[in-house]
C-alpha cells in the first residue's frame, strides 16, 4: 500500500529542488522528542500487532480474475501504536507501520514501507502532524512491470526518505532519494541504517501545500491517523444506526505535500470471516466485526489504490480523544489486477499497557 502513495499526481503543491540543502533533524524528532527508539518514555499505553501476508497471483479476464496460484508467507506487516499522556485530552499518540516483502518466498522481489507518525494533541484538538518515512520507489502494478523484476532484482534499489510536518496552516515535506542495498526485518533496523543518510545528503525536493480559506485537508492528518480517524468516526455513526456509516464516507488526509482522500465504498457484516477470525483469540465481540472497502483516491478523484479490512468497530467515549486504535484482525490489498494479497494477525493477543494515574 505505502508504495502506491509515490505515483505521480498534479501540481497542486509548490515543488522546489533541494538546491544543496541539508534537511536538518526530520521533524519526528525535533516536535516529538524521544518517542521512538530504545531509550523512548514508558508509554501510558501501546498495543503492537503483527500480520503474516499470503499472496495469489491471478489472471485477469474479462469479467473475472482466475486464481493461477497462491503462495503464504510472502511477507510481513507491523503496526504499533502508543500514547505519552497523563489524561484523554492532550499528549502525543505516536504510529509505527512496517511492511516487506520476503525474497526468498517471493521470487527476488525486495519491497518495503516504513512509517512514523506522531500525532501532538492539545486541549483544542489535534494541532499538527510529523511523519517520517522509507519507501520502495519502484511499483509493479502490472504483470508485466512484476516480470521485469521477478527473480532479476538488482542489489541496489531506489527508495524515498519523506520526512513531512502537517499543521493547521499548512503541509511541509522534503524528500530524499536515494539507491540502497539490503533486507530488514523491522522498522528499528531499517531505521538505524537509513537515519544517517538522511544527515549525511543533500535533499532531492520539498513541497509546500497551504491549507488556504477552502479547507484543502481540513484536519492535519497523515496517512495512518487519517485511516485511524476514518475508521473511529465510521464506528461512532454506526452506534448510531447500522447505515449512518454513509455520512461519513470520505476523510482528507496528505502524504508527501499531497492531498488524497480515504473513500469508504462499502461496510458489510461477514458472519463467515468472524467465525475464522474468533478462533485466532483476537477477536472480542463478533457481532461488531465488519468487513470495510476503502478506495484511496488524489486530489482530482483518481483512483490510487484500494483496500479491504475486518475490524471490530467500537465507539469512542464522549471526549475521549485517544481512543483505543482500531487494529485489523485482517487486511486484502490489489496492487494491480494480477495479484492480490491477503494478510492476517498473528502471534496471541497480549494485554493493553495502561499507566495512566
Amino acid at each position: 500500500m505505502v508504495a502506491g502513495f509515490l505515483v505521480v499526481l498534479p501540481a497542486l503543491t509548490a515543488v522546489t529542488m533541494g538546491q544543496g540543502e541539508s534537511p536538518g533533524p526530520p521533524w519526528v524528532e525535533t516536535r516529538a522528542p524521544g518517542v521512538f527508539g530504545e531509550n523512548s518514555p514508558a508509554a501510558a499505553r501501546e498495543w503492537s500487532v503483527a500480520y503474516q501476508v499470503d499472496a495469489t497471483i491471478r489472471l485477469p479476464l474479462l469479467i473475472a480474475r482466475i486464481p493461477i496460484v497462491s503462495r503464504a508467507n510472502v511477507g510481513v506487516t507491523s503496526f504499533s501504536t502508543r500514547d505519552f499522556t497523563t489524561d484523554q485530552q492532550t499528549g502525543i499518540r505516536a504510529y509505527e507501520f512496517f511492511a516487506a516483502s520476503f525474497p526468498e518466498r517471493a521470487r527476488g522481489l525486495n519491497r518495503l514501507g516504513f512509517l512514523r507518525e506522531t500525532l501532538l494533541i492539545e486541549p483544542g484538538g489535534l494541532a499538527e502532524t510529523a511523519q517520517f518515512g522509507v519507501i520502495s520507489s519502484e511499483r509493479e502494478n502490472t504483470m508485466a512491470k512484476a516480470d521485469q523484476v521477478l527473480d532479476h532484482d538488482a542489489e541496489q534499489l531506489p527508495y524515498s526518505i519523506i520526512d513531512s510536518r502537517i499543521t493547521t496552516a499548512a503541509a511541509d515535506s522534503r524528500v530524499l532519494r536515494l539507491l540502497l542495498a539490503g533486507q530488514w526485518d523491522s522498522a528499528a533496523g531499517l531505521h538505524a541504517d537509513v537515519r544517517p543518510h538522511w544527515d549525511g545528503q543533500e535533499l532531492s525536493y520539498i513541497r509546500h501545500l497551504p491549507n488556504d480559506a477552502s479547507e484543502v485537508y481540513g484536519t492535519p492528518l497523515a496517512f495512518l491517523g487519517g485511516l485511524q480517524h476514518s475508521l473511529q468516526q465510521v464506528a461512532n455513526a454506526m452506534a448510531i444506526g447500522e447505515d449512518a456509516w454513509r455520512t461519513r464516507r470520505e476523510q482528507p488526509y496528505v502524504h508527501n505535500g499531497r492531498l488524497f482522500r480515504f473513500e469508504l465504498r462499502k461496510v458489510e457484516r461477514d458472519e463467515k470471516r468472524a467465525e475464522e477470525l474468533a478462533l485466532t483469540g483476537w477477536l472480542e465481540d463478533p457481532a461488531a466485526l465488519r468487513r470495510l472497502e476503502y478506495r484511496l483516491r488524489d486530489a482530482r478523484g483518481k483512483e490510487i489504490d484500494r483496500f479491504k479490512l475486518w475490524v471490530e468497530l467500537r465507539a469512542s467515549a464522549p471526549g475521549d480523544r485517544f481512543s483505543a486504535p482500531h487494529l485489523p484482525l485482517a487486511y486484502e490489498y490489489e496492487p494491480g489486477a494480477y495479484l492480490r494479497l491477503r494478510a492476517v494477525r498473528v502471534g496471541h493477543p497480549a494485554a493493553v499497557v495502561d499507566d495512566r494515574r
